[in-house]
């Protein structure tokens, strides 16, 4: 007999797998109109520098969630249990530690030199991207109002603070899946680690309890797709070459 946590991660790794190829409708997208370029260090970015709140059609992007207590939202639901109860404390540990979902994270790839005060230009283009992606996933939010995990399942395991918005497409996803195609164009020879330890955050989302593995996949693809219209922009070119002057010239 097959053992059914080992089945269950398996499913969770196909669909995470799944989310990381580049969407058919991004690359349909039409080009988004960008600001005139500025100064990349802002203290305080406002969304809709590099893509406006509205430029994705998520509707288009995105399939519908599973409903609830539907044969595929119950089959989630087994998943996240098997991955609670397989989750080591190291993990467990590593998902609250993301809760605050903090650029810096990624330091476990790049280094120490990777925070705010080394490199002040990388720091202000992540914020930047920050705001915009973040608008973005919660107007999706706010579309399919799907319950969390364990809003619908008392036998999952709240593992951190509620969240105080909807669970579908995850936002700590689709920035995490942002960040890490931004970091691939700053530091393209640490892709594959930057792209692993990025599926690590959406992984552990589920180990938190706080989001559906498709909730994940939708996340990963969100992320992308904000980053190929992102790439569109002018004021993004140049806050991009801004940050690259922080890091050495690949060999």
């Amino acid at each position: 007999m097959s053992n059914p946590t080992s089945f269950a991660s398996l499913i969770l790794r196909t669909l995470l797998a799944f989310s990381l190829l580049t969407p058919a409708a991004c690359k349909s997208s039409a080009p988004v109109a960008a600001p005139p370029a500025t100064n990349s260090v802002t203290a305080s970015p406002a969304p809709g520098k590099y893509i406006a709140p509205d430029a994705i059609d998520v509707r288009a992007l995105l399939p519908d969630p599973p409903a609830p207590n539907s044969p595929i939202s119950n089959g989630e639901i087994e998943i996240i249990l098997a991955a609670q109860s397989d989750a080591s404390q190291a993990s467990r540990a590593r998902a609250i530690e993301e809760d605050t979902m903090k650029v810096w994270l990624f330091a476990d790839i790049l280094g120490p030199s990777f925070n705010a005060g080394a490199k002040p230009k990388t720091a202000a283009f992540i914020k930047q991207i920050e705001r915009d992606s973040h608008a973005i996933s919660d107007r999706a939010k706010k579309i399919w109002n799907r319950p969390r995990p364990y809003a619908q399942d008392p036998r999952i395991k709240l593992n951190t603070d509620a969240p105080g918005n909807n669970s579908y497409p995850s936002g700590h996803a689709t920035r995490g899946a942002a960040w890490t195609e931004v970091l691939c164009l700053l530091v393209p020879d640490q892709a594959e680690a930057l792209r692993a330890r990025g599926r690590l955050i959406g992984f552990d989302r589920i180990i938190l309890g706080v989001h559906f593995p498709s909730d994940v996949a939708a996340g990963n693809a969100l992320g992308k797709a904000i980053v190929e219209q992102m790439r569109q922009s002018p004021a993004f070119q140049q806050d991009l070459a801004d940050a690259q002057s922080e890091w050495p010239t690949p060999r």
